[in-house]
């Protein structure tokens, strides 16, 4: 009876945080109210978050596929030194393929789950900047804020501007290399500046990562159909919004 009620003691618990501090040359709790600020700046998954085992790896930042003996994801982060503004960027990236649900599944169009990534961590970090105002975990976080927006700005500024306008067509130049490297950073994060605005504005729409689909060979407009078809109706008009940065209008 006592081993499996220390076995139950020690499984664990949806959307807890597991943090090994010792690498990151900073407090536990500081990390953990660090990252637990993150995941407030968006809106509540429809799905709970798994638990998760962070660690500062020079391997990172990424999330294993598998899992610890513990059962958790498994997130390395290759920040710390209390650099708020980085933690947080490789934070929110990596918690955006958590509730993406990723999977070992190699797939044309992986490129849009690096792209929201991308666009994840710019909306965190801007977030922030605004509830760190008068709801700063701890006073020194309030004082870093601003550090926040300027590294957000100076990340944007580092990429190429797109409009809607002439995104399609940036697309299509690029179409054939996003498919076959879903890790270009210089056109994902092109797409991330462009696609930021549409988070901001509605930030109920992070709730569609859990839907995202992993068809292999299927077009981009095969995915946004898929994608749509498995998201609640109310996303619906979001995801065309989103598709339509991507693909030119048909007259």
């Amino acid at each position: 009876m006592k081993t499996l009620l220390a076995l139950f003691l020690t499984l664990p618990v949806a959307g807890q945080l597991r943090i090994e501090a010792a690498n990151f040359n900073m407090k536990e709790w500081e990390l953990r109210a660090l990252f637990q600020a993150a995941i407030s700046a968006f809106p509540d998954p429809p799905r709970e978050d798994p638990p998760v085992f962070i660690s500062r790896h020079p391997e990172g930042p990424i999330v294993l596929f598998q899992r610890t003996p513990r059962g958790e994801v498994a997130m390395r982060l290759d920040s710390g030194d209390y650099y708020y503004a980085q933690l947080i960027y490789q934070f929110a990236h990596e918690l955006t393929h958590i509730r993406a649900d990723f999977q070992p599944v190699d797939h044309e169009n992986k490129w849009l789950e690096e792209t929201l990534c991308e666009t994840a961590s710019l909306f965190a970090l801007r977030r922030l900047t605004t509830q760190w105002e008068n709801k700063a975990p701890f006073q020194a976080l309030k004082d870093y804020r601003h550090h926040l927006a300027t590294y957000a700005d100076r990340v944007i500024k580092s990429r190429e501007p797109l409009t809607p306008a002439i995104a399609p067509a940036f697309y299509q130049k690029h179409r054939a290399t996003l498919r076959k490297s879903a890790t270009e950073r210089s056109l994902n994060g092109a797409f991330a500046n462009l696609i930021l605005p549409l988070f901001e504005k509605d930030p109920q729409h992070w709730q569609v990562l859990a839907y995202f689909p992993r068809q292999q060979g299927s077009s981009l407009a095969e995915h946004f159909s898929a994608w749509q078809k498995a998201a609640p109706k109310k996303h619906h008009p979001f995801l065309k919004k989103l598709e339509a940065l991507f693909r030119p209008k048909v007259e």
